[in-house]
């Protein structure tokens, strides 16, 4: 049997510089600083004889994984130790907490970086990159920790489902956590429970005190215990209030919706702005607590989230992901994620309504009628290969594994339910085998673009990163081909 093996690094540090004032890094978890000069990182290996063996003339992934929002871009340089041979760059634009970014090496490569070491510097960078250390607990949390990878699966699918069941694929709280734990108990009527709960508990632990109390630092590294800083944080109580009905942090959620809409005229928005994410991070969650909770003003607010991200960003066959108020403007026309987080969005708030007393509320049958809108307007955008680019609109701009994967996973799921057409699962089934092709060896999704901070220049630049949020929109497509 094929297998892969994570070989931990000792981590060498002699940097001396504190985090930015107002940064923290994840509870629980050490990082060291990375830059020049006394700033330089050291990976060394020391492998036992069968180790050795293992790793023998193969080639491997060289990874660390960023520890702190990084607002920058900028080439790490990996030299080796004792031949002062720089054997590539590690390219990192706009990285965000648990993100992994690795740099290929040959078998010859491997060979030296296990006999010599390496160095890991960064030149010139206008921010401050930290990164994970080694931790005790090495089983649970290797990934994370500077490594090699080495070896290859018998399965790719079977490892990505691995690695989703594992602490591997933890987010920052808020919608990239969002997309994890969604993936996660969607696997539930596939895996069992017995095999899916324990893992969410896993992740509700690094959030969660026993108390019930949230404690996390939001997409800035900054510190956001009890709070919710924007509506592209309430992602994940749509798990949480099916997985877990009492949970303290609901009722918190539904003051920061209430709040919201008070402010905003019964808009769910941040300031003026109105949001693709809305219908996955607001509308979806409100319409679990809806059916959970048998509240009917809270399915009439959910479809009311739904239809303004309707009129407002829905313009014949483009989305945008954002419109703003005052200004009137439109952006980030027909970006892959806002079609995802539009269609998941409409799809899992209208199946959890018609799935509750709520299914004959008024604006319903315009849900239903908007997801066979939708769904048609973008198959005619899809590439060749079936799956969608960065903007739909414009190929040269490359495919989006995660966008493709959450379109194609509301599909699925909408045809699953008698929404849509069979041919639509037809089609996210054959997207799912080619979004397979994009795993690494230990399962997580490659040829994701970056999340936006980096602006559109970044999204239009064909730049790819790998992701546990992409892996959990994978895990739902997996798991919606198979109801």
């Amino acid at each position: 049997m094929r297998q892969v093996h994570y070989y931990p690094a000792l981590v060498i540090s002699e940097s001396k510089t504190l985090l930015p004032e107002g940064k923290q890094i994840a509870r629980g978890w050490r990082a060291v600083h990375l830059g020049e000069g006394q700033e330089q990182l050291t990976l060394t290996w020391h492998l036992q004889e069968d180790q050795l063996k293992q790793a023998a003339g193969q080639g491997s992934r060289l990874r660390i994984s960023i520890a702190l929002d990084y607002r920058d871009a900028q080439n790490v340089d990996v030299i080796l130790c004792q031949s002062n041979e720089r054997i590539g760059v590690i390219d990192i634009r706009y990285a965000y907490v648990f993100q992994p970014f690795e740099l290929l090496l040959t078998e010859e490569q491997t060979a030296a970086v296990l006999n010599e070491g390496v160095r890991l510097e960064l030149i010139g960078g206008k921010e401050p990159l930290w990164v994970f250390d080694a931790h005790d607990d090495v089983t649970e949390r290797v990934l994370f920790a500077p490594h090699l990878l080495i070896g290859e699966p018998d399965s790719r699918v079977d490892e990505a489902l691995n690695t989703m069941l594992s602490l591997s694929s933890l987010q920052p709280f808020g919608w990239m956590e969002g997309c994890v734990l969604d993936g996660l108990h969607s696997l539930q009527p596939i895996l069992g429970e017995e095999r899916v709960n324990p893992i969410l508990d896993l992740h509700f632990s690094q959030f969660f005190n026993e108390q019930g109390d949230l404690l996390y630092e939001d997409l800035h590294g900054q510190q956001a215990d009890g709070t919710f800083t924007t509506i592209e944080a309430t992602l994940p109580l749509a798990v949480i209030a099916k997985y877990r009905r009492d949970h303290p942090v609901i009722l918190k959620a539904l003051e920061f919706f209430e709040a919201a809409g008070r402010r905003n005229g019964g808009a769910v928005i941040d300031e003026d702005m109105v949001t693709a994410e809305g219908s996955y991070t607001v509308a979806y969650p409100l319409a679990v607590i809806a059916r959970q909770f048998n509240r009917q003003d809270m399915a009439e607010q959910a479809i009311a989230q739904i239809l303004l991200r309707r009129d407002c960003l829905a313009r014949e066959q483009h989305v945008f992901l954002r419109y703003h108020r005052k200004s009137q403007e439109h952006t980030f026309r027909s970006w892959a994620r806002a079609f995802a987080w539009y269609c998941l969005g409409l799809v899992k708030t209208c199946i959890e309504l018609n799935d509750s007393q709520f299914a004959n509320l008024a604006g319903m049958a315009e849900l239903e009628a908007e997801i066979i809108r939708i769904a048609q307007v973008a198959v005619a955008w899809r590439q060749p290969d079936g799956l969608w680019s960065c903007f739909l609109d414009d190929a040269t701009t490359g495919i989006d594994t995660s966008g493709s994967a959450g379109i194609s996973a509301a599909f699925a799921l909408a045809a699953s339910r008698q929404l849509l057409p069979n041919e639509y699962m037809t089609l996210a089934r054959h997207n799912f085998l080619e979004l397979s092709t994009y795993l690494t060896p230990d399962g997580i999704l490659t040829g994701i673009a970056q999340h936006n901070a980096g602006g559109m220049a970044l999204q239009q630049s064909g730049y790819r990163v790998q992701s546990q949020m992409g892996l959990g929109l994978w895990a739902q497509l997996y798991a919606y081909t198979r109801y």
